[in-house]
Protein backbone atom coordinates (compact mmCIF):
# COMPACT_ATOMS: atom_id res chain seq x y z
CA UNK A 1 0.00 0.00 0.00
CA UNK A 2 2.73 2.12 0.75
CA UNK A 3 4.48 1.78 -2.44
CA UNK A 4 1.16 1.96 -4.09
CA UNK A 5 0.68 6.03 -2.75
CA UNK A 6 4.27 6.55 -3.42
CA UNK A 7 4.30 5.51 -6.72
CA UNK A 8 0.76 7.75 -7.31
CA UNK A 9 2.97 10.71 -5.82
CA UNK A 10 6.28 10.84 -7.86
CA UNK A 11 3.51 10.07 -10.61
CA UNK A 12 1.48 13.72 -10.02
CA UNK A 13 5.21 15.10 -9.64
CA UNK A 14 6.23 14.02 -12.58
CA UNK A 15 2.47 15.44 -14.42
CA UNK A 16 3.21 18.35 -12.38
CA UNK A 17 6.74 18.59 -13.74
CA UNK A 18 5.44 18.17 -17.34
CA UNK A 19 2.33 21.05 -17.08
CA UNK A 20 5.62 23.57 -15.60
CA UNK A 21 7.42 22.45 -19.23
CA UNK A 22 4.21 23.00 -21.16
CA UNK A 23 4.24 26.52 -19.54
CA UNK A 24 7.56 27.28 -20.31
CA UNK A 25 7.33 26.07 -23.71
CA UNK A 26 4.56 27.18 -24.29
CA UNK A 27 5.56 30.99 -23.31
CA UNK A 28 7.24 30.36 -26.60
CA UNK A 29 4.85 28.87 -29.10
CA UNK A 30 2.62 32.19 -28.22
CA UNK A 31 3.71 34.23 -31.35
CA UNK A 32 5.22 37.37 -29.98
CA UNK A 33 6.02 38.94 -33.47
CA UNK A 34 4.29 38.42 -36.49
CA UNK A 35 4.38 34.89 -37.79
CA UNK A 36 7.42 33.67 -39.67
CA UNK A 37 8.11 30.53 -41.62
CA UNK A 38 11.31 27.70 -41.00
CA UNK A 39 13.62 30.44 -42.02
CA UNK A 40 12.51 33.60 -39.64
CA UNK A 41 11.42 35.40 -42.19
CA UNK A 42 7.88 36.91 -42.56
CA UNK A 43 5.77 34.12 -44.02
CA UNK A 44 3.58 35.33 -46.92
CA UNK A 45 -0.04 36.19 -46.51
CA UNK A 46 -2.56 36.95 -48.67
CA UNK A 47 -3.51 40.59 -49.31
CA UNK A 48 -4.95 41.91 -46.27
CA UNK A 49 -8.86 42.47 -45.75
CA UNK A 50 -7.95 46.08 -44.86
CA UNK A 51 -7.69 46.95 -48.46
CA UNK A 52 -10.82 45.71 -49.12
CA UNK A 53 -12.54 47.26 -46.46
CA UNK A 54 -11.10 50.90 -47.60
CA UNK A 55 -12.51 50.52 -50.97
CA UNK A 56 -15.85 49.64 -49.08
CA UNK A 57 -15.68 52.89 -46.71
CA UNK A 58 -14.54 55.28 -49.65
CA UNK A 59 -17.36 54.14 -51.90
CA UNK A 60 -20.01 54.19 -49.39
CA UNK A 61 -19.41 56.05 -46.29
CA UNK A 62 -21.80 59.15 -45.79
CA UNK A 63 -19.66 61.69 -44.91
CA UNK A 64 -17.52 61.15 -48.17
CA UNK A 65 -20.96 61.37 -49.93
CA UNK A 66 -21.82 64.28 -48.37
CA UNK A 67 -18.77 66.36 -49.03
CA UNK A 68 -18.53 65.35 -52.62
CA UNK A 69 -22.34 66.95 -52.32
CA UNK A 70 -21.48 69.51 -51.15
CA UNK A 71 -18.13 70.03 -53.38
CA UNK A 72 -20.64 69.53 -56.15
CA UNK A 73 -23.53 72.44 -54.93
CA UNK A 74 -20.55 74.74 -54.58
CA UNK A 75 -19.27 74.21 -57.87
CA UNK A 76 -22.41 74.28 -59.40
CA UNK A 77 -22.78 78.28 -58.23
CA UNK A 78 -19.69 79.07 -60.48
CA UNK A 79 -21.49 80.27 -63.53
CA UNK A 80 -24.08 81.74 -61.60
CA UNK A 81 -21.66 83.95 -60.12
CA UNK A 82 -20.00 85.37 -63.09
CA UNK A 83 -23.38 86.42 -64.58
CA UNK A 84 -25.14 89.58 -65.37
CA UNK A 85 -28.53 90.06 -63.68
CA UNK A 86 -31.33 88.95 -65.90
CA UNK A 87 -32.93 91.85 -67.93
CA UNK A 88 -36.07 93.34 -67.05
CA UNK A 89 -38.97 93.77 -69.12
CA UNK A 90 -41.62 96.66 -68.58
CA UNK A 91 -44.83 97.09 -70.01
CA UNK A 92 -47.37 100.44 -68.97
CA UNK A 93 -49.04 103.25 -69.49
CA UNK A 94 -47.35 106.89 -69.16
CA UNK A 95 -49.01 110.06 -68.65
CA UNK A 96 -52.75 109.06 -68.13
CA UNK A 97 -54.72 112.21 -67.63
CA UNK A 98 -56.80 111.52 -63.69
CA UNK A 99 -60.11 113.48 -65.26
CA UNK A 100 -61.05 114.30 -69.07
CA UNK A 101 -59.74 113.96 -71.98
CA UNK A 102 -58.55 110.32 -71.00
CA UNK A 103 -56.92 108.36 -73.54
CA UNK A 104 -57.38 110.87 -76.04
CA UNK A 105 -54.80 113.25 -74.17
CA UNK A 106 -51.85 113.48 -76.66
CA UNK A 107 -49.12 113.21 -73.74
CA UNK A 108 -50.57 109.88 -73.28
CA UNK A 109 -48.79 106.59 -74.35
CA UNK A 110 -48.35 102.98 -74.00
CA UNK A 111 -45.51 101.46 -73.09
CA UNK A 112 -42.78 98.86 -73.38
CA UNK A 113 -39.38 99.10 -72.63
CA UNK A 114 -36.26 96.98 -71.44
CA UNK A 115 -33.69 97.25 -69.10
CA UNK A 116 -30.49 95.67 -68.18
CA UNK A 117 -27.74 95.79 -65.02
CA UNK A 118 -24.35 96.56 -66.19
CA UNK A 119 -21.85 95.82 -63.26
CA UNK A 120 -18.53 97.44 -63.28
CA UNK A 121 -15.78 96.32 -65.27
CA UNK A 122 -14.00 93.65 -63.36
CA UNK A 123 -17.09 93.11 -60.61
CA UNK A 124 -18.53 89.75 -62.50
CA UNK A 125 -14.84 88.23 -63.28
CA UNK A 126 -13.61 88.58 -59.18
CA UNK A 127 -17.06 86.90 -58.47
CA UNK A 128 -16.16 83.97 -60.54
CA UNK A 129 -13.02 83.66 -59.20
CA UNK A 130 -14.47 83.98 -55.80
CA UNK A 131 -16.90 81.48 -56.36
CA UNK A 132 -14.16 79.14 -58.14
CA UNK A 133 -11.71 79.63 -55.38
CA UNK A 134 -14.77 78.32 -53.03
CA UNK A 135 -15.20 75.18 -54.93
CA UNK A 136 -11.27 74.12 -54.75
CA UNK A 137 -11.50 74.54 -51.28
CA UNK A 138 -14.79 72.04 -51.42
CA UNK A 139 -12.83 70.04 -53.38
CA UNK A 140 -9.92 69.71 -50.68
CA UNK A 141 -12.20 69.11 -47.91
CA UNK A 142 -13.37 65.87 -49.79
CA UNK A 143 -9.84 64.73 -50.29
CA UNK A 144 -9.28 65.34 -46.43
CA UNK A 145 -12.56 63.49 -45.64
CA UNK A 146 -11.21 60.75 -47.58
CA UNK A 147 -8.41 60.52 -45.56
CA UNK A 148 -10.29 61.07 -42.15
CA UNK A 149 -12.18 57.77 -43.01
CA UNK A 150 -9.30 56.25 -44.39
CA UNK A 151 -7.71 56.46 -40.80
CA UNK A 152 -10.70 56.01 -39.09
CA UNK A 153 -11.26 52.70 -40.75
CA UNK A 154 -7.59 51.43 -40.45
CA UNK A 155 -7.88 52.71 -36.74
CA UNK A 156 -10.98 50.39 -35.73
CA UNK A 157 -9.05 47.53 -37.94
CA UNK A 158 -6.02 47.38 -36.13
CA UNK A 159 -7.79 47.25 -32.98
CA UNK A 160 -9.50 44.26 -34.24
CA UNK A 161 -6.00 42.93 -35.02
CA UNK A 162 -4.72 43.62 -31.35
CA UNK A 163 -8.04 42.91 -29.96
CA UNK A 164 -7.67 39.15 -32.15
CA UNK A 165 -4.10 38.63 -30.91
CA UNK A 166 -4.63 39.30 -27.16
CA UNK A 167 -7.50 36.59 -27.09
CA UNK A 168 -5.05 34.12 -28.35
CA UNK A 169 -2.61 34.50 -25.77
CA UNK A 170 -5.36 34.69 -23.11
CA UNK A 171 -6.54 31.23 -24.92
CA UNK A 172 -3.16 29.72 -24.64
CA UNK A 173 -1.98 30.62 -21.29
CA UNK A 174 -5.70 30.33 -19.77
CA UNK A 175 -5.17 26.59 -21.44
CA UNK A 176 -1.94 26.13 -19.48
CA UNK A 177 -3.57 27.44 -16.13
CA UNK A 178 -6.28 24.58 -17.15
CA UNK A 179 -3.76 22.10 -16.97
CA UNK A 180 -1.48 23.30 -14.35
CA UNK A 181 -5.03 23.72 -12.13
CA UNK A 182 -5.58 19.74 -12.45
CA UNK A 183 -2.41 18.73 -11.49
CA UNK A 184 -2.20 20.98 -8.77
CA UNK A 185 -5.53 20.04 -7.75
CA UNK A 186 -4.32 16.08 -7.88
CA UNK A 187 -1.16 16.91 -6.42
CA UNK A 188 -3.18 18.48 -3.41
CA UNK A 189 -5.62 15.22 -3.53
CA UNK A 190 -2.75 13.26 -3.28
CA UNK A 191 -1.79 15.12 0.14
CA UNK A 192 1.55 16.30 -1.64
CA UNK A 193 0.30 20.04 -2.93
CA UNK A 194 -0.84 22.99 -0.75
CA UNK A 195 -3.98 24.71 -0.81
CA UNK A 196 -2.79 28.04 -1.87
CA UNK A 197 -1.34 26.59 -4.88
CA UNK A 198 -4.38 25.45 -6.27
CA UNK A 199 -6.39 28.56 -5.44
CA UNK A 200 -3.61 31.05 -7.11
CA UNK A 201 -3.86 28.75 -10.35
CA UNK A 202 -7.46 29.16 -9.77
CA UNK A 203 -7.27 33.05 -8.93
CA UNK A 204 -5.09 33.59 -12.22
CA UNK A 205 -7.63 30.97 -14.22
CA UNK A 206 -10.40 33.42 -13.37
CA UNK A 207 -8.98 36.41 -14.01
CA UNK A 208 -7.97 35.13 -17.81
CA UNK A 209 -11.61 34.42 -17.83
CA UNK A 210 -12.46 38.10 -16.91
CA UNK A 211 -10.00 39.49 -19.13
CA UNK A 212 -10.98 37.25 -22.22
CA UNK A 213 -14.72 38.41 -21.44
CA UNK A 214 -13.30 42.18 -21.47
CA UNK A 215 -11.51 41.07 -24.70
CA UNK A 216 -14.47 39.85 -26.56
CA UNK A 217 -16.82 43.22 -25.46
CA UNK A 218 -14.43 45.01 -26.13
CA UNK A 219 -14.31 43.36 -29.87
CA UNK A 220 -18.19 44.01 -30.18
CA UNK A 221 -17.84 47.90 -30.11
CA UNK A 222 -14.91 48.06 -32.19
CA UNK A 223 -16.72 45.90 -35.02
CA UNK A 224 -19.65 48.11 -34.37
CA UNK A 225 -17.64 51.30 -35.07
CA UNK A 226 -15.61 50.14 -37.91
CA UNK A 227 -19.13 48.93 -39.76
CA UNK A 228 -20.37 52.24 -38.79
CA UNK A 229 -17.06 53.39 -40.89
CA UNK A 230 -18.51 51.18 -43.60
CA UNK A 231 -21.79 52.47 -43.79
CA UNK A 232 -23.59 48.46 -43.02
CA UNK A 233 -25.19 46.75 -40.10
CA UNK A 234 -22.80 46.39 -36.67
CA UNK A 235 -22.51 42.58 -36.29
CA UNK A 236 -21.49 42.40 -39.83
CA UNK A 237 -18.44 40.04 -39.11
CA UNK A 238 -14.46 40.85 -40.00
CA UNK A 239 -12.53 37.86 -39.25
CA UNK A 240 -9.14 36.98 -39.38
CA UNK A 241 -8.24 40.87 -38.55
CA UNK A 242 -4.04 41.48 -38.68
CA UNK A 243 -1.11 43.76 -38.87
CA UNK A 244 -0.55 44.05 -42.77
CA UNK A 245 2.96 42.72 -43.72
CA UNK A 246 4.04 46.13 -45.38
CA UNK A 247 3.24 48.17 -41.54
CA UNK A 248 4.85 45.32 -39.65
CA UNK A 249 7.93 45.14 -41.57
CA UNK A 250 8.20 49.08 -41.26
CA UNK A 251 7.83 48.67 -37.59
CA UNK A 252 10.28 45.71 -36.62
CA UNK A 253 12.89 43.74 -37.71
CA UNK A 254 12.42 39.96 -38.55
CA UNK A 255 14.47 38.56 -35.47
CA UNK A 256 16.33 40.11 -32.73
CA UNK A 257 19.50 39.81 -34.64
CA UNK A 258 18.18 42.84 -36.97
CA UNK A 259 17.53 45.26 -33.82
CA UNK A 260 20.03 47.99 -33.72
CA UNK A 261 19.59 51.34 -31.54
CA UNK A 262 20.95 54.89 -32.37
CA UNK A 263 22.94 54.74 -29.78
CA UNK A 264 23.44 52.91 -26.13
CA UNK A 265 22.30 55.87 -24.39
CA UNK A 266 19.41 55.34 -22.13
CA UNK A 267 16.61 56.46 -23.88
CA UNK A 268 17.67 56.47 -27.71
CA UNK A 269 15.31 55.55 -30.41
CA UNK A 270 15.95 52.26 -32.35
CA UNK A 271 17.69 52.59 -35.41
CA UNK A 272 16.78 52.53 -39.17
CA UNK A 273 13.35 54.93 -38.95
CA UNK A 274 11.23 53.74 -41.76
CA UNK A 275 9.84 57.15 -42.07
CA UNK A 276 11.15 59.82 -43.61
CA UNK A 277 12.94 62.56 -42.11
CA UNK A 278 10.89 65.11 -40.00
CA UNK A 279 11.50 68.45 -42.09
CA UNK A 280 10.54 66.41 -44.80
CA UNK A 281 7.62 65.20 -43.66
CA UNK A 282 6.43 69.05 -42.80
CA UNK A 283 7.14 70.33 -46.24
CA UNK A 284 5.21 67.83 -47.67
CA UNK A 285 2.20 68.54 -45.35
CA UNK A 286 2.59 72.08 -46.81
CA UNK A 287 2.28 70.86 -50.07
CA UNK A 288 -0.16 68.43 -50.52
CA UNK A 289 -2.63 68.40 -46.86
CA UNK A 290 -6.21 69.02 -47.98
CA UNK A 291 -7.04 70.99 -44.90
CA UNK A 292 -4.09 73.61 -45.90
CA UNK A 293 -5.22 73.65 -49.21
CA UNK A 294 -8.82 74.26 -48.13
CA UNK A 295 -7.20 77.53 -45.92
CA UNK A 296 -5.22 78.04 -48.89
CA UNK A 297 -7.90 78.51 -51.44
CA UNK A 298 -10.57 80.16 -49.13
CA UNK A 299 -7.76 82.74 -48.58
CA UNK A 300 -7.58 83.28 -52.11
CA UNK A 301 -11.62 83.53 -52.56
CA UNK A 302 -11.66 86.44 -49.90
CA UNK A 303 -8.93 87.96 -51.61
CA UNK A 304 -11.12 88.28 -54.31
CA UNK A 305 -14.38 89.20 -52.42
CA UNK A 306 -11.94 91.73 -50.74
CA UNK A 307 -11.08 93.02 -54.48
CA UNK A 308 -15.00 93.19 -54.95
CA UNK A 309 -15.77 95.49 -52.00
CA UNK A 310 -13.15 97.80 -53.05
CA UNK A 311 -14.78 97.75 -56.42
CA UNK A 312 -18.35 98.88 -54.90
CA UNK A 313 -17.39 102.42 -55.09
CA UNK A 314 -17.29 102.21 -58.47
CA UNK A 315 -20.58 102.53 -59.87
CA UNK A 316 -22.95 99.61 -61.74
CA UNK A 317 -25.05 101.14 -64.59
CA UNK A 318 -28.62 100.84 -65.59
CA UNK A 319 -29.53 100.73 -68.87
CA UNK A 320 -33.15 100.93 -70.00
CA UNK A 321 -34.75 101.50 -73.87
CA UNK A 322 -38.53 102.34 -73.76
CA UNK A 323 -41.22 102.51 -76.74
CA UNK A 324 -44.23 104.73 -75.95
CA UNK A 325 -47.01 104.71 -78.66
CA UNK A 326 -49.67 107.98 -78.53
CA UNK A 327 -52.88 108.51 -80.20
CA UNK A 328 -52.92 110.44 -83.52
CA UNK A 329 -49.62 111.50 -82.25
CA UNK A 330 -45.77 110.27 -83.20
CA UNK A 331 -44.20 107.54 -81.13
CA UNK A 332 -42.12 108.19 -78.95
CA UNK A 333 -38.89 106.42 -78.12
CA UNK A 334 -36.63 107.08 -74.94
CA UNK A 335 -33.05 105.42 -73.23
CA UNK A 336 -32.14 106.17 -69.99
CA UNK A 337 -28.89 105.51 -68.38
CA UNK A 338 -29.02 105.44 -64.51
CA UNK A 339 -25.55 105.55 -62.27
CA UNK A 340 -26.13 105.24 -58.18
CA UNK A 341 -24.56 108.26 -56.45
CA UNK A 342 -22.61 106.89 -53.60
CA UNK A 343 -23.78 109.33 -50.58
CA UNK A 344 -22.99 107.16 -48.23
CA UNK A 345 -19.75 105.60 -49.00
CA UNK A 346 -18.01 106.19 -45.88
CA UNK A 347 -20.66 103.81 -44.34
CA UNK A 348 -21.02 101.74 -46.59
CA UNK A 349 -19.04 101.17 -49.53
CA UNK A 350 -15.43 102.01 -47.64
CA UNK A 351 -17.01 100.09 -44.29
CA UNK A 352 -17.61 96.83 -46.51
CA UNK A 353 -14.25 97.17 -48.05
CA UNK A 354 -12.53 97.81 -44.68
CA UNK A 355 -14.42 94.60 -43.56
CA UNK A 356 -13.49 92.14 -46.16
CA UNK A 357 -9.90 92.75 -45.83
CA UNK A 358 -10.04 92.46 -42.35
CA UNK A 359 -11.32 88.89 -42.93
CA UNK A 360 -8.54 88.01 -44.79
CA UNK A 361 -5.93 89.08 -43.03
CA UNK A 362 -7.92 87.19 -40.28
CA UNK A 363 -7.81 83.56 -42.46
CA UNK A 364 -4.33 84.68 -43.46
CA UNK A 365 -3.45 84.66 -39.79
CA UNK A 366 -5.29 81.15 -38.88
CA UNK A 367 -3.64 79.50 -42.24
CA UNK A 368 -0.01 80.56 -40.12
CA UNK A 369 -1.43 79.31 -37.25
CA UNK A 370 -2.70 75.90 -39.11
CA UNK A 371 0.49 75.54 -40.91
CA UNK A 372 2.54 75.65 -37.17
CA UNK A 373 -0.12 73.14 -36.05
CA UNK A 374 0.66 70.95 -38.36
CA UNK A 375 4.02 70.87 -38.16
CA UNK A 376 3.70 70.39 -34.31
CA UNK A 377 1.39 67.27 -34.81
CA UNK A 378 3.47 65.78 -36.92
CA UNK A 379 5.96 65.53 -34.76
CA UNK A 380 3.96 64.54 -32.28
CA UNK A 381 2.77 61.29 -35.12
CA UNK A 382 6.51 60.75 -35.52
CA UNK A 383 7.48 60.77 -32.06
CA UNK A 384 4.36 57.91 -31.11
CA UNK A 385 5.22 56.09 -34.18
CA UNK A 386 8.91 56.14 -33.13
CA UNK A 387 8.61 55.11 -29.56
CA UNK A 388 5.95 52.36 -30.22
CA UNK A 389 9.13 51.27 -32.59
CA UNK A 390 11.86 51.47 -29.70
CA UNK A 391 9.04 49.62 -27.28
CA UNK A 392 8.60 46.91 -30.32
CA UNK A 393 12.86 46.86 -30.78
CA UNK A 394 13.34 45.93 -27.04
CA UNK A 395 10.24 44.15 -26.27
CA UNK A 396 12.07 41.57 -29.13
CA UNK A 397 15.43 41.87 -28.29
CA UNK A 398 15.40 42.08 -24.48
CA UNK A 399 11.80 41.73 -22.51
CA UNK A 400 10.45 39.08 -24.04
CA UNK A 401 13.85 36.93 -23.72
CA UNK A 402 14.25 37.89 -20.45
CA UNK A 403 10.68 37.28 -19.59
CA UNK A 404 10.76 33.87 -20.98
CA UNK A 405 13.97 32.95 -19.48
CA UNK A 406 12.49 34.01 -15.89
CA UNK A 407 9.81 31.29 -16.50
CA UNK A 408 11.88 29.03 -17.02
CA UNK A 409 13.94 29.56 -14.40
CA UNK A 410 11.05 29.85 -12.04
CA UNK A 411 10.17 26.29 -13.76
CA UNK A 412 13.37 24.92 -13.54
CA UNK A 413 14.01 26.13 -9.27
CA UNK A 414 10.36 24.98 -8.26
CA UNK A 415 11.26 21.56 -9.64
CA UNK A 416 14.44 21.30 -7.04
CA UNK A 417 12.21 22.88 -4.32
CA UNK A 418 14.30 26.00 -4.77
CA UNK A 419 11.31 28.70 -5.07
CA UNK A 420 7.64 28.51 -4.18
CA UNK A 421 4.48 27.62 -6.65
CA UNK A 422 3.74 31.33 -6.52
CA UNK A 423 6.92 32.37 -8.45
CA UNK A 424 6.44 30.48 -11.44
CA UNK A 425 2.66 32.00 -11.85
CA UNK A 426 4.04 35.12 -11.23
CA UNK A 427 6.86 34.74 -14.10
CA UNK A 428 3.90 32.95 -16.41
CA UNK A 429 1.68 36.08 -15.49
CA UNK A 430 4.52 38.68 -16.29
CA UNK A 431 4.99 37.02 -19.95
CA UNK A 432 1.04 37.19 -20.39
CA UNK A 433 1.37 40.66 -19.69
CA UNK A 434 4.42 41.48 -21.58
CA UNK A 435 3.45 39.94 -24.49
CA UNK A 436 0.47 41.42 -24.72
CA UNK A 437 1.76 44.70 -24.31
CA UNK A 438 4.00 43.76 -27.71
CA UNK A 439 0.99 43.47 -29.61
CA UNK A 440 -0.65 46.44 -28.18
CA UNK A 441 2.77 48.68 -29.26
CA UNK A 442 2.63 47.18 -32.82
CA UNK A 443 -1.10 48.69 -32.89
CA UNK A 444 0.08 51.89 -31.70
CA UNK A 445 2.77 51.73 -34.25
CA UNK A 446 0.43 51.19 -36.73
CA UNK A 447 -2.64 53.77 -35.99
CA UNK A 448 0.10 56.35 -35.39
CA UNK A 449 1.56 55.67 -38.65
CA UNK A 450 -2.25 56.27 -40.58
CA UNK A 451 -2.62 58.91 -37.97
CA UNK A 452 0.66 60.82 -39.59
CA UNK A 453 -0.26 59.49 -43.14
CA UNK A 454 -3.41 61.40 -42.98
CA UNK A 455 -2.17 64.82 -41.56
CA UNK A 456 0.75 65.16 -44.06
CA UNK A 457 -2.00 64.15 -46.78
CA UNK A 458 1.26 61.72 -48.34
CA UNK A 459 3.02 58.48 -48.19
CA UNK A 460 5.46 59.19 -44.86
CA UNK A 461 7.82 56.31 -45.60
CA UNK A 462 10.53 55.99 -47.22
Amino acid sequence: MSSILSFSSAAVHLSLVSALCTVALGAQVVTTAPSSDATGRRANRPAPALDSLLAVALEANPTITAAAAHAQAVRTRISPAGARPDPILMAGLLNFPVSQPGFSDFMTMKMVGISQSLPYPGKLGLRTRAATDEARAAQALVAASRLHVTQTVEDAYYDLAFLDRAMEIVSRNQAVLGGLAKVTEAQYTAGRGMQADLLRVQTEAARLSSQASGLVEARHATLARLNAALDRPSDIPVPDASIPDRVARAAVPDSAEGVHFTSAVLGARAADSPLLPLDSLQALAVLFSPMLQAHEAEIQAQAARAELARKARLPDFDVSLQYGERRDRSDMISAVVSIPIPLQRGRKQDAESAAAHADLEALEAEHRSAVDSLKAEIATSVSDVERSRTQLALSMSAIIPQARATLASATASYQVGRVAFSSVIDAQASLFTIETAYWLSLTDFAKSLATLRRTVGAEVLR
